[in-house]
């Protein structure tokens, strides 16, 4: 009986108007338009696999051929194609180059948020609002509209006269680590969780005598590894698919990131199988971290109200 009223609650509506027509009308057109679009996301992922196993004349053939030949013979299939693609692209060194760019990112890009959002969200004073605000104008803003600007700025750090276009051990990495830490979207996220915390909690580790940063560190943090952990993955999947930023800022080729490199490895004289067997290879590591960790996202976003 327990389970039964625990999964009602959990319901938007009652089971009485589940049973109305309409209301299953609905619900049958929500699951059709959700099957629709994990088709339009998952076709072009089985077209490209189908291809990689291809030889290059067989994906431009009329009419287009699905899948590879001879079908009943997998073995026969251009396997070589992964094989060719591996061993071009290097994939060892820039999986790394790109993992190492992810935790430079990372750690840039959330404690600064971390600490932002609980001070907007805690402090109560008008600087506080002021910054708040000013954050979160800046998500309304392109990332084209400040792009000369942000280069302007990596290429000479005002004050300083640093060139990180210029950076002899990361050939550019710093260009895109530094500037992650002022990321509006983290800090409103964090803003978000920590507003729910309750503000009695905070008063009385102050009463005691606990000083801002005890209180974020035993209290805030603790409390927001769910959504820390939301954020690292949306993180890790955003520096592993960036292109157009590195491509930018980054002119040492030993360090660019893997889908840098696989754009300068598909301007090379290489088949249209091996580009696209590159580019399938390079699509696994983000499937397999959102496989292993789908509960924890989910979680998170429930927890932090990405969802509204």
């Amino acid at each position: 009986m327990a389970k039964k009223d625990t999964s009602e609650s959990r319901s938007l509506l009652s089971r009485k108007k589940k049973k109305k027509p309409s209301v299953k009308y609905f619900y049958w057109l929500v699951f059709l338009c959700l099957c629709m679009g994990a088709l339009t996301t998952m076709i072009p992922l089985f077209w490209g696999v189908m291809n990689a196993l291809k030889a290059p004349r067989d994906i431009f053939a009329f009419p287009p051929k699905i899948f590879p030949e001879p079908l009943s013979k997998p073995l026969e299939w251009e396997w070589e194609n992964y094989a060719e693609a591996w061993n071009k692209v290097n994939f060892t060194r820039y999986f790394m180059n790109t993992v190492i760019l992810a935790l430079g990112v990372w750690v840039c890009s959330l404690l600064p948020s971390a600490l932002a959002g609980y001070a907007v969200s805690k402090f109560r004073s008008r600087f506080a609002r002021v910054m708040a605000f000013l954050f979160f104008v800046t998500l309304m803003v392109p990332f084209e509209a400040i792009m000369i600007p942000l280069y302007l700025t990596v290429k000479q750090i005002p004050f300083l006269g640093i060139n990180l276009l210029q950076d002899k051990w990361g050939g550019g990495m710093l260009a895109i680590m530094l500037p992650a830490g002022a990321n509006a979207f983290n800090v409103f996220v964090f803003k978000g969780f920590f507003d729910d915390i309750p503000n009695d909690l905070i008063e009385a580790a102050r009463i005691d005598g606990a000083g801002e940063w005890r209180i974020f560190l035993i209290i805030a943090a603790p409390l927001s590894r769910s959504i820390i952990a939301v954020l690292s993955i949306f993180s890790f999947m955003g520096t592993w698919n960036d292109f157009f930023w590195p491509m930018v800022v980054m002119h040492n080729e030993k360090f660019h990131p893997i889908m840098l490199k696989l754009y300068n490895f598909s301007q090379q004289p290489v088949s249209e199988s091996a580009v696209l067997a590159a580019l399938i290879l390079a699509t696994i590591p983000p499937i397999i971290l959102f496989l292993i960790f789908q509960k924890q996202i989910m979680r998170g976003i429930a927890l932090s109200g990405l969802k509204y």
